[in-house]
């Protein structure tokens, strides 16, 4: 028998592939082909009860599963989008941990940096709301540190709080300059190097033999396939352990077969036959087209970490609109406390 349902909190292709495998590891299904935004079918020996789909999907995640048309279908549909699960979903239980940008796994967050586990991409940084370890200073003496705003002791002046030019420093962005550049360095005369064999009177070869020029990019490549760009193969072969393939599973296949089999006609060229020779009687190698496409890679990822760099800006320059501290009102008394402090209940007093 087949059936037909409608699951909800699905992102991406990532969120797909679980789905897949966790439906078909449930006895006595045959089939199951999940499709986005929404909708599953499962083929079935027999009857499954709903409530063993919800049970699996559970596990992995925010999902609800559904009968198309049912009564809780309509009701989840009609929720408020403010209680939904959202792409860009930012709270102060994610402030400050690390996320997937294409929320692969829901709300899921790691304390540290590092990639996504379903897709490959680097995990970014939620932005979170002012410490409540607010401390403060005189702007014209700095060693006076207080706790609470008011007059400078020395001088008298307001003092101001320290937290309010603080801003964390891009680290993936900058890293991924530092590579790009690097890659690019190396990867421009490998380039040269292979794209001088289709000049008729190639002037490199009156400097060395053609040979030796594929050694020079071999060694030259050494930078961008080890360092600038390894980050790539590990992801690609996460994404093979995992069974989650995605684009660096086609970049480290790719890029790494065709420098493997360079460096493999480079030590042992006899055994090519003589179709696989160039005029020169050497092999033909791949090291430009392996560094080319890993370099271009990695300027899409540099350009990418650019822009979430710059839509986290954004975030951060309104969230420093938002109070470092609330007045709240107990026992008719006002007092100032830090904002996370906040409990549900508490009576605010915001004033003008």
């Amino acid at each position: 028998m087949k059936h037909t349902y409608q699951i909800m909190g699905m992102h991406c292709s990532g969120c797909t592939n679980k789905i897949t495998q966790a439906l078909s590891a449930i006895d006595g299904v045959t089939k199951v082909v999940v499709k986005l935004p929404d909708t599953a079918t499962i083929e079935m020996q027999h009857h499954i009860e709903l409530e063993n789909f919800q049970q699996k999907l559970s596990a992995l995640g925010d999902y609800q599963i559904f009968v198309p048309g049912s009564e809780d279908a309509i009701q989840a549909l009609q929720q408020p989008t403010s209680q939904k699960p959202t792409v860009a979903t930012t709270n102060k239980f994610m402030a400050g941990k690390y996320h997937c940008p294409m929320n692969c796994e829901g709300d899921k967050s790691y304390d540290q940096a590092g990639n996504c586990p379903v897709c490959g991409m680097s995990l970014e940084k939620a932005p979170g709301l002012m410490s409540s370890a607010i401390q403060y200073t005189c702007p014209m003496h700095p060693e006076v540190i207080k706790d609470q705003a008011g007059a400078c002791p020395i001088c008298g002046m307001d003092l101001v709080s320290m937290a309010a030019d603080v801003e964390e420093e891009n680290t993936t962005y900058l890293d991924l300059l530092k590579k790009f550049k690097i890659a690019l360095l190396f990867t421009l005369p490998i380039f040269l190097i292979a794209m001088s064999e289709m000049l008729s009177n190639n002037p490199l070869y009156y400097i060395m033999h053609a040979n030796k020029w594929n050694w020079v990019q071999l060694f030259l490549s050494l930078p961008v396939v080890f360092y600038a760009t390894w980050m790539f193969f590990e992801r690609a072969w996460l994404s093979i352990k995992t069974l989650n393939l995605n684009m660096f599973t086609l970049i480290g296949i790719g890029a790494g077969i065709a420098w493997l089999s360079s460096v493999f006609a480079l030590l042992f060229p006899d055994f090519f036959p003589e179709q696989f020779r160039t005029h020169q009687g050497t092999v033909f190698v791949y090291f430009e087209a392996a560094t080319v496409i890993l370099t271009l890679v990695l300027l899409g990822q540099l350009l990418e970490a650019r822009a979430h760099s710059q839509t986290s800006g954004a975030i951060k320059a309104l969230l420093k609109l938002v109070p470092a501290i609330a007045t709240i009102v107990k026992d008719g008394e006002e007092k100032e406390i830090p904002i996370d402090q906040i409990q549900k209940g508490d009576i605010l007093r915001v004033k003008p």
